[in-house]
């Protein structure tokens, strides 16, 4: 469980520097990224960033944390980190997307446009 975050630092560093093209099987896969070639990118970048920093905190908690709390507390961050990255960036997919269909910015109720 200790390898966790070195193995997100490594697996993210191919999609910050773009160098991974669409595929179904490395990066996030979500449907919305899968239909457009630059949406790809993009989307992975900001993905593999958010697990870049996942990572760091995992290594950060690997040498703060004593040993009887390390394994789980790991185990418990990682999974939550995890499925809220994955949660948060396949939203922001579909969202890009909507956007650059649409060319525009959805406007919600809370906010108006100034002219």
């Amino acid at each position: 469980m200790e390898a966790i975050g070195p193995v997100l630092i490594l697996f993210s560093l191919p999609l910050i520097f773009r160098l991974v093209p669409p595929n179904r099987f490395f990066g996030l896969r979500v449907p919305a990224a899968l239909r457009d070639r630059s949406l790809w990118y993009d989307v992975n970048a900001a993905h593999a960033r958010h697990l870049l920093a996942l990572g760091g905190v995992l290594v950060l908690l690997e040498f703060v944390l004593p040993q009887a709390l390390r394994i789980w507390t790991l185990r418990v961050t990682a999974t939550i980190g995890l499925v809220a990255v994955v949660v948060n960036d396949w939203r922001a997919a579909n969202r890009w997307e909507r956007e650059r269909r649409t060319g525009f910015r959805t406007i919600t109720a809370n906010r108006r446009l100034k002219p």
